[in-house]
């Protein structure tokens, strides 16, 4: 296998074939739809966000820039939305903890 056909794993320029521009395109706008679902996180520890916005962030590169960018504003929409209510959780459950 020739050098030049390998990808860097931090290349950011990277060239995707059509298959692969699909089947990012198609993951994450299956994760968006997880999301936009969900009335309450599914994460249960910091590690699953942390693996979640990773394996987005690794498809987005394989898109179109201006396609990249409005999947972005989506994913990060929806990511706040949930996080908003995973700090609320946490906070009722650490006021009920202290009990206050």
């Amino acid at each position: 296998m020739k050098v030049e056909s390998q990808l860097s794993l931090f290349d950011t320029d990277r060239n995707a074939d059509a298959q692969q521009t699909v089947a990012a395109r198609e993951r994450m706008r299956g994760m968006i739809d997880r999301l936009k679902a969900a009335s309450v996180p599914w994460w249960q520890k910091e590690m699953e966000v942390i693996f979640d916005e990773g394996a987005f962030q690794r498809a987005v590169r394989l898109v179109p820039p201006e396609e990249a960018q409005a999947l972005r504003v989506e994913f990060d929409v929806e990511m706040e939305r949930l996080y908003a209510i995973w700090a609320a959780d946490f906070d009722a459950r650490a006021e009920a903890a202290s009990g206050s």
